[in-house]
């Protein structure tokens, strides 16, 4: 009877089936076929595999997301439903700490068939209604065709894209610098007008030599070259990698071949019919390998039909040395100076390249400047080297003033976040509403689009002036101690009526607030009284940021504060936006954020916790605590005057601090920062009173916190053990091979399933938080989302358990949990990318 319902009706039935359960109603007839198409097509995911032989194995086996293409190809009709399409690679991305700076995502021998290529531009050229772009690790031949074909300028007959994602990825330098020509048919001509959000993440915007330990993603196991690397569960998984100055050093190779084996066969001494190696045929030979594999299995399976060919452009079989000179994407992909960028070309006898809207940053977005309205740089790899590269100081500078030239009159958010490694800080002085101290004498032209001659801009001002042209900013996000120099107000009293203006109309404009300073190794200090000029400077620049910036806000409605701030500049913070009414409020650190219940040195903490660095943890006044904690928070005056008063006294908790002024507007909180976190299994007598403030927060939904346990098992570390058991837990796999018996478990195995098993960890949260929140929250239909964040593994893997507390007629309820669920759960994953703010 489905069928007789208003289509609306139906649409809003299959609205609310996951993928599977689409996949299932396409299945039952051809009405069905056709009504579920539509949302069952809405999102494409284009991923690869690993796939074993038996003489080794493919790393990156790109069957998955051809059968994709080849579907799309073939119907037409399903490819006009695609409105998301994200291409990522199936491997974890990199750590941020450890191997993020050391990956210039150039690898050349991902994807490089150029049968993949021409598919990529067919199905495209269809996508009529698509409207959002990702690529997270993508594949770089793949991120260039995808970027080509998705904002290729003669694609005026069809929507174009509003918003594109790009993360652990290259574009800058996006074309192939191939030794023969361009991949097929691939646009060389872009255009990114009509984006309206662009996400730049956890990629490189920097120029310089790379270290000789740079490595790159490769295709396979002959070669034997395999590296450890982060699985984003806590521990390691292995991959082929090459090398980046092998991979580099093969174009340069091959071209002094090339003239060898020319001179060579004219003279008649080599018959041009026996196969030589080439160094680019040796880089390639395991891609040209295992992709005649994958097309052959294709064809044998009959996935790959007669008529598909056409599609695939295949024409006359290459030679392997014609395949890999073209595959070859050039001994740079970074940006490159002017000269250097001319010295390769005429090196490889090619034309200068006609595209200029991938070769930086800010040339994609001036394209796209009369319809942009969000721009985010999250953790970009920026590293401008001033000390160290006279043509990396030169490049970069262009490239910042490029940005600031930017004039997008629709801008609702600008993001820069950096808090990570070194690699992602701001140049020391950078400033977005005080002087910059960039050579100010210099002036420096826009590099973009040649077509469209910029102003020539001051830098010192650059920033202000970008500020001052964009005055409809909701959310801002941008570095603590780069807002304002240390050096006062005097320093920059011929713009003072500036930064005013600025400050005044971001006070009535703004809801969102971010703010971060580079993360301390070893946590967050109560309060920064460090005499170091270096700190002095820092912390001098923080505190300008709080009171002339902060405390001028009346419109928030958000504020994030991560990183090494001390906690006494978050509560100033806190206290600053007393006028904001505040729903959301963040605090993300190394520390925990809303105090140290272990101890000073980790002296109260019960449970083992030998492996963890705790020296710095500070001791909490626990009169104090005890005193202030469970207490109602202070009755602030409709009249309140902000002032800053640091330090770290005996007096409210932090939570009380924040009861006091926002509790009755907030509707979620979150406290990241493992180090002195609540523990579950054995909490500290200092736990409760550091919490009890929950209690005020009436209209409380939701609450992230990070908690903390030991696995200490007869003696030594069992975090692996308990990630395994976790993750198979949820496998159909593993439970189907659950051993029934009568026995009552013994052990590790008894301490697993009474202490670590997912339920008894969701019964354990709920009787650990659910006291200390709201009776009023909790009575709500649905109860208080809780999110509670852990942290295992030698790795650091986080696991979330989610549910929700219930106030039951006895005692708190559980009223459902998923979890615990690693950062990549696909479900988590999904749900993290479709719910980020501002995109």
């Amino acid at each position: 009877m489905l069928y007789r319902l208003p289509e609306e009706l139906v649409q809003d039935v299959l609205e609310r089936l996951g993928q599977p359960d689409l996949r299932s109603v396409q299945l039952v007839s051809r009405w069905a076929y056709e009504i579920a198409a539509p949302l069952r097509w809405r999102e494409v995911e284009l991923v690869d595999c690993r796939t074993e032989y038996e003489d080794g194995f493919d790393d990156h086996d790109d069957t998955p997301l051809i059968k994709v293409l080849l579907t799309l190809a073939r119907k037409p009709e399903l490819a006009a439903c695609v409105q998301v399409l994200t291409h990522r690679c199936h491997l974890p991305p990199p750590s941020i700490f450890q191997e993020l700076p050391q990956m210039p995502f150039a690898s050349q021998t991902l994807s490089a068939d150029p049968r993949t290529i021409s598919l990529i531009r067919h199905v495209v050229s269809k996508m009529a209604k698509l409207h959002t772009v990702r690529i997270v690790l993508g594949h770089p031949n793949l991120n260039d065709a995808l970027l080509r074909c998705c904002f290729d300028k003669r694609r005026t007959e069809i929507n174009p894209v509003r918003r594109l994602w790009l993360e652990n990825c290259r574009i800058d330098k996006g074309c192939a610098l191939s030794l023969n020509s361009h991949p097929p048919g691939l646009p060389l001509e872009l255009d990114f007008s009509g984006l309206q959000s662009v996400r730049f993440r956890r990629l490189p915007l920097s120029f310089g030599t790379y270290n000789h330990d740079d490595f790159v993603y490769s295709r396979g196991s002959l070669n034997g070259v395999t590296r450890k690397l982060e699985d984003g569960a806590g521990s390691k998984y292995r991959t082929t990698v090459n090398l980046l100055v092998s991979e580099q050093s093969a174009g340069a190779s091959q071209l002094d071949w090339r003239d060898n084996h020319q001179a060579s066969v004219s003279a008649g001494e080599v018959n041009p019919a026996l196969s030589v190696v080439s160094p680019l045929s040796a880089l390639f030979k395991e891609a040209n390998l295992y992709d005649r594999r994958i097309w052959e299995a294709l064809w044998v399976s009959g996935y790959l039909l007669p008529q598909d060919l056409p599609l695939l452009e295949t024409g006359q079989s290459p030679s392997n040395v014609l395949r890999s000179e073209t595959a070859y994407r050039g001994e740079w992909l970074g940006l490159l100076p002017q000269h250097l960028e001319e010295q390769v070309f005429d090196a490889f006898g090619e034309q200068r390249e006609t595209l200029r809207s991938l070769q930086t940053v800010p040339s994609l977005c001036n394209s796209a400047s009369s319809t942009l309205r969000s721009l985010t740089f999250d953790w970009v790899l920026i590293d401008p080297s001033f000390s160290h590269e006279r043509a990396a100081q030169s490049h970069w500078l262009r490239v910042v003033s490029g940005l600031f030239s930017l004039r997008l009159p629709h801008l609702r958010a600008f993001q820069l976040r950096n808090a990570v490694v070194a690699d992602t800080k701001l140049p020391y002085d950078i400033f977005l509403l005080d002087h910059a101290g960039l050579n100010t004498d210099s002036r420096l032209p826009f590099i973009g689009l040649h077509e469209q001659p910029k102003q020539i801009q001051r830098l010192d001002t650059m920033c202000l002036e970008f500020m001052e042209a964009h005055g409809n900013l909701q959310c801002l996000a941008w570095p603590m101690e780069h807002f304002f120099s240390e050096s006062g107000t005097t320093a920059s009293a011929d713009i003072a009526p500036r930064v005013s203006a600025v400050i005044d109309t971001l006070g009535r404009t703004l809801v969102d607030l971010r703010v971060d300073a580079m993360y301390s190794e070893v946590g967050e200090l109560q309060s920064d009284t460090s005499d170091s000029q270096s700190h002095s400077v820092a912390r001098r620049r923080r505190r300008r940021f709080i009171e002339r910036f902060a405390s001028k806000m009346t419109k928030l409605t958000s504020i994030k504060i991560e990183g090494g701030v001390p906690r006494d500049e978050r509560r100033e913070i806190i206290r600053a936006l007393h006028a904001c009414p505040l729903e959301k409020i963040v605090l993300i650190g190394v520390t925990s954020t809303v105090g140290n219940t272990w101890g000073k040195g980790g002296e109260d903490l019960r449970e083992s916790a030998s492996h963890l660095r705790m020296s710095s943890l500070q001791r909490e006044d626990k009169e104090a605590v005890w005193r202030y904690g469970p207490a109602e928070p202070e009755d602030i005056s409709p009249n309140f005057t902000f002032e800053a008063n640091y330090g770290w006294p005996a007096g409210p908790t932090m939570l009380n601090v924040i009861a006091a002024h926002h509790a009755s507007t907030v509707t979620e909180l979150k406290f990241c920062g493992y180090q002195g976190a609540p523990a579950l299994f054995a909490p500290t007598p200092l736990t409760t009173p550091l919490l009890s403030a929950l209690k005020h927060f009436h209209n409380l939904e939701r609450l992230v916190i990070s908690l903390w346990f030991s696995t200490h098992f007869e003696g030594s570390l069992r975090d692996l053990d308990v990630i395994s058991y976790w993750l198979n837990s949820r496998s159909p796999a593993s439970t189907a091979l659950v051993r029934v018996t009568d026995e009552e478990p013994e052990g590790w195995e008894k301490e697993l399933k009474t202490k670590y098993a997912p339920d008894v960890l969701a019964w354990r949260i709920t009787s650990f938080l659910g006291p200390l929140l709201s009776e009023q929250a909790k009575a709500r239909q649905g109860g208080v989302n809780v999110r509670a964040s852990f942290c295992l593994g030698k790795y650091g893997g986080i696991f979330d358990v989610d549910l929700n507390v219930g106030r039951g007629t006895l005692a708190d309820v559980c009223l459902g949990f998923k979890g615990p669920r690693e950062e990549l759960e696909p479900e988590r994953r999904r749900t993290k990318l479709d719910g980020r703010r501002w995109f």
